[in-house]
């Protein structure tokens, strides 16, 4: 299964999901800005669709690739002016208005030419649930690590179809395990975080549920389907055997009665509809 990491990168002609309008490769703009960042000392990877996409294999990107508009990235806080200047000095126009409101956490730019937008996670991801990006940032070279990957869109309690689409293409050739590889999906990291946090869990749950009745409508292959539904099979046993802190089981009781995850303002929501 050849993919970004064994082929340097280079995308076949015929693949286009990632090229925007003005003929822009997101995927070897993210690879170049990370690279830049690197020579800088900054550790910046990619999350998002395209990251997902960066990670799959070429059947995985047939079966279910999709088109992605925009650019997601991670980096610690504390690089954020580094990052900014690095950024405008590329070409990039910041977002002023917002990243003065959130850019203790968060920078929004849009493209030179305007076809396409950049968004910089700075340590966490607040959304419906927050989760912390940066412990864990540079345990893979070009993407965020398999399980916070998943785990941004499995976060997401109003999940989308292109969300759910998403989640099945790490899932299609991504192996269950306890480590961070090219393919491999840490359980163990996924397990110990919603083991924490009955609503992360409770939400990651009901967004597995989603994909088995989604999966149909997604792939055509039903020996695809067939692994696919046994890794989320054990998806959810593992989350489910994995000893609970006492403020887990505290929430638990307390349960659906009360809303469990964040609902987003209206500049993050407005973000969600058109991001990766």
């Amino acid at each position: 299964m050849s993919n970004f990491y064994e082929d340097n990168g280079l995308i076949e002609s015929r693949d286009q999901s990632c090229i925007t309008s003005s003929g822009v490769n997101l995927a070897e703009e993210g690879r170049y800005l990370i690279e830049k960042a690197a020579r800088k000392g900054i550790p910046l990877r990619l999350t998002g669709g395209v990251a997902i996409w960066m990670r799959a294999s070429n059947e995985a990107r047939v079966v279910l690739s999709r088109h992605y508009p925009d650019l997601d990235l991670v980096a610690h806080s504390k690089h954020s002016p580094i990052l900014q200047k690095m950024l405008t000095d590329r070409g990039y126009k910041p977002e002023c208005r917002f990243n003065a409101l959130h850019g203790d956490r968060r920078l929004l730019y849009s493209a030179a030419d305007s076809t396409y937008d950049l968004d910089v996670f700075l340590d966490q991801l607040h959304m419906s649930h927050k989760l912390d990006l940066g412990r864990r940032l540079e345990v893979e070279e070009f993407t965020i690590p398999a399980a916070e990957l998943i785990l941004t869109k499995l976060q997401i309690a109003e999940i989308n179809y292109k969300d759910l689409n998403d989640v099945a293409m790490l899932l299609f050739d991504h192996e269950l395990t306890d480590e961070d590889k090219a393919y491999k999906l840490n359980m163990r990291c996924l397990a110990e975080l919603c083991s924490t946090d009955w609503g992360l869990f409770t939400t990651v749950n009901d967004n597995l549920e989603k994909m088995r009745d989604i999966l149909p409508e997604l792939l055509l292959d039903d020996s695809r389907e067939s692994l696919i539904l046994s890794r989320i099979k054990e998806f959810q046993r593992r989350l489910v055997v994995e000893p609970k802190t006492y403020r887990w089981k505290l929430r638990a009781k307390v349960g659906r009665r009360i809303c469990w995850y964040e609902r987003p303002d209206d500049v993050d929501h407005a973000w969600k509809l058109h991001s990766q």
